[in-house]
C-alpha cells in the first residue's frame, strides 16, 4: 500500500470504530471528540522537534491594525 492508500485505510478503519461506539455504547459525541483530542495531543506530543508556543498575550484584533 502506498502512503494514500494507508491513509485511506486508517480513515475508514477511524470512521468504523466512532459509528460502533456510537451505535453500540451509551457515549456521547462531546466525549468522543474529547477522546481524540487527547489523543492527538499525545501523538504530537511524541513527535520530535515538535514545539507549541501561546498567543496568549497577542491581542487577537491586532490584524484591525492595518486597515485604515
Amino acid at each position: 500500500m502506498d502512503f494514500y492508500e494507508q491513509t485511506d485505510a486508517f480513515t475508514f478503519d477511524l470512521d468504523t470504530l466512532v459509528d460502533r461506539y456510537i451505535r453500540e455504547f451509551d457515549i456521547n459525541l462531546y466525549t468522543i471528540v474529547g477522546v481524540l483530542e487527547g489523543k492527538q495531543k499525545e501523538l504530537l506530543e511524541k513527535g520530535d522537534n515538535i514545539e507549541f508556543t501561546s498567543d496568549e498575550d497577542e491581542d487577537p484584533l491586532d490584524f484591525l491594525s492595518d486597515i485604515d
